[in-house]
């Protein structure tokens, strides 16, 4: 799932695609600019290793 902006009329959106294919072909579903910036969605950032261990946007921590 990424997350888009387009530059021309400020939509925000989410499109589900595959990683090969996140920049390609962007068109705003709004407008049908082709402006469209990928951003950086709070699921995205994180750890980038496989284990079983964070890296989402669930907590792994204890709430205090």
């Amino acid at each position: 799932m990424y997350e888009y902006r387009c530059t021309e009329c400020g939509h925000l959106y989410e499109q589900l695609r595959r990683m090969s294919e996140a920049d390609r072909h962007l068109v705003c579903p709004r407008c049908a600019s082709q402006h469209v910036e990928r951003r950086v969605s709070a699921c995205a950032v994180g750890s980038s290793s496989s284990g079983g261990k964070g890296g989402g946007c669930i907590p792994t921590g204890r709430f205090t």
